[in-house]
């Protein structure tokens, strides 16, 4: 009888582990999906920016520390021509 609480204790905590998983936005270029529609938004395009960041080494921050960090400003001046990050530096320029 013992096994019987310890089993659905088990299958509730993986529940609660893929229920929190799929509970990230999903982003597909600006777009992410809320409610069954596409809608652009700012995290979205966020995301794709830090994306080209991480290729290229770098980290978008409001406090720089490293030397690879970059301001919003600052990263936009340096990547406004590549076509992923040209809706979020939109609004720095």
């Amino acid at each position: 009888m013992s096994k019987l609480p310890l089993a659905a204790a088990a299958s509730l905590s993986v529940l609660a582990i893929a229920t929190a998983a799929s509970a990230h936005a999903r982003c597909d270029g600006d777009f992410q999906l809320l409610h069954g529609n596409w809608v652009a938004t700012r995290y979205c395009q966020r995301v794709g920016a830090e994306h080209v960041a991480n290729r290229y080494h770098e980290h978008i921050t409001h406090h720089t520390v490293q030397s690879s960090d970059m301001t919003p400003d600052e990263f936009c001046r340096w990547h406004n021509a590549e076509i992923e990050t040209s809706t979020y530096c939109s609004s720095y320029n």
